[in-house]
């Protein structure tokens, strides 16, 4: 069958979610080489990855039935014919969160709230319909873990993709006879910039201990912990600056929370960035940090650009950080000390300059060892001619390196919100869907058009969406 294509259904930028640049990445680092359809979740743009003149390389097209497809899932809405198709289809998933259960929860809810019954129930029995109910009414549930709706896409499979043992264990927790393997995430790797020619590209101090955090920042990124711990910092590392370069969840007043911990001189918060701005972030800092909880079973692609940046990175201590080697990231237990061992974790890391270099190395080549762009490709390869028979050729061109960031500090351009995102957030908040700022968007757009917000936004905005260049 080696002259079948290959259907290949993912979102792509401009869309605001970290599997998009995944996928980006991927298809950068094949170049074209093998006979792939593409067919772009609502919103993608393809066409940087299609080559018009090769009849044997990348091209578009819609869904079509009966073509060994390869699915991109994630835990978000931006997967509506992924989440339709890989239930129709048995191909191959990539799951890259465990827990599907809120972006499953926004397509059946799309439809009324009676097919999100019948799966629950269906899937979950008694309990399944409690929860549906509590959420439905507008209260809390405490552990969706336990409804993770991902369940029938991985029966259907042939095979499921996981990026971590620990995620494949996951998998077969919930389904004991899945077809589950482990292949790297593919990460490409970061160009080394000089650390004074980021500081000076981003207009930071060149002689300050800075951290950074790159990623999106939702109710699960732990911010008002990393805020706490730079406040204790600050009194005994008076200079340290911490950079928040990634979006805001609607809801999320990062700027109320810095300047009620008088910590104004301290925090840079520079909204949303470019990949290029990312990258010379984290090569600008001397420590990076990426807390998470609770977990979604996913592997964190912020983590690993941060790790292939060379830099050592502070995280939430989980099952997950496992497969991750300790003399690169430094983990920070999830209990009432939480604010208290990262802020000595930081002032450790402020004054042993040889302990931050060692960690920065072995981060490095960590990230070249298990998580190698070459590495992902050919676990593909294997999956994909196992799953179909499909024999697709080397690519000896790969792209397993980043290019060189260029960039201009004055290029920070963050998309804006308004207030009426803010409140449709909280309101929200108690279907544990506060983190979904597309969606949230959307409905406050909606509601204007309709006239039924009750005010119009006022002048307190928040940035926006997804940080692109950083997280799954």
């Amino acid at each position: 069958m080696s002259a079948e294509r290959l259907q290949y259904v993912t979102p792509l930028p401009p869309l605001p979610t970290g599997i998009a640049q995944y996928s980006r990445d991927l298809l950068r680092a094949l170049g074209g080489a093998w006979p792939l359809d593409i067919v772009g979740e609502a919103g993608s743009n393809p066409a940087p990855f299609v080559n018009p003149v090769e009849e044997s390389g990348t091209r578009t097209t819609s869904f079509r039935r009966g073509v060994p497809t390869v699915f991109q899932i994630g835990n978000s809405g931006f997967h509506r014919l992924a989440f339709k198709h890989a239930l129709q289809e048995s191909g191959v998933i990539v799951l890259h969160d465990v827990m599907l259960h809120h972006g499953r929860s926004g397509e059946l809810l799309r439809a009324g709230g009676a097919g999100y019954q019948r799966v629950m129930r269906s899937r979950y029995g008694a309990k399944g319909a409690w929860a549906v109910a509590e959420i439905l009414a507008g209260r809390a549930v405490d552990d969706f873990g336990v409804y993770p709706l991902s369940e029938d896409y991985v029966e259907r499979a042939i095979v499921t993709i996981v990026h971590s043992e620990f995620a494949r264990r996951q998998v077969l927790r919930f389904v004991p006879d899945a077809n589950v393997v482990v292949v790297p995430m593919g990460v490409p790797l970061p160009a080394l910039v000089d650390q004074s020619a980021a500081r000076i590209a981003l207009k930071l101090p060149e002689r300050a201990f800075i951290i950074a955090s790159i990623t999106h920042v939702n109710p699960y990124k732990r911010m008002p912990i990393v805020l706490r711990a730079m406040r204790r910092l600050v009194a005994r590392e008076p200079d340290a600056i911490l950079i928040v370069a990634g979006s805001v969840a609607p809801g999320i007043d990062l700027k109320r929370q810095v300047s009620l911990l008088n910590l104004e001189r301290n925090v840079r918060l520079l909204g949303y960035v470019t990949d290029d701005e990312a990258r010379l972030a984290a090569r600008a800092a001397d420590v990076c940090v990426n807390l998470r909880f609770p977990s979604a079973g996913e592997t964190s692609a912020s983590l690993l650009r941060l790790l292939g940046a060379g830099r050592p990175v502070l995280v939430t201590d989980d099952p997950s950080i496992a497969e991750y080697p300790r003399d690169a990231v430094l983990p920070v237990a999830v209990d009432r000390f939480e604010d208290e061992m990262l802020a000595d974790l930081m002032l450790l890391l402020a004054r042993d300059r040889e302990l931050r270099d060692a960690a920065g190395a072995a981060a490095r080549s960590f990230i070249e060892r298990e998580h190698s762009m070459l590495d992902a490709v050919h676990g593909y390869r294997n999956v994909i001619q196992a799953a179909f028979g499909v024999q697709l050729p080397e690519s000896p061109g790969m792209a397993v390196h980043e290019p060189d960031p260029t960039v201009s500090a004055s290029a920070v351009s963050p998309v804006r919100y308004s207030a009426l995102d803010a409140r449709i957030a909280d309101a929200l908040a108690g279907l544990r869907l506060a983190g979904h700022d597309a969606t949230i968007h959307t409905v406050a757009q909606a509601a204007q058009r309709l006239r039924l917000d009750c005010a119009q936004p006022s002048e307190n905005e928040w940035t926006s969406d997804e940080q692109v260049s950083a997280d799954s």
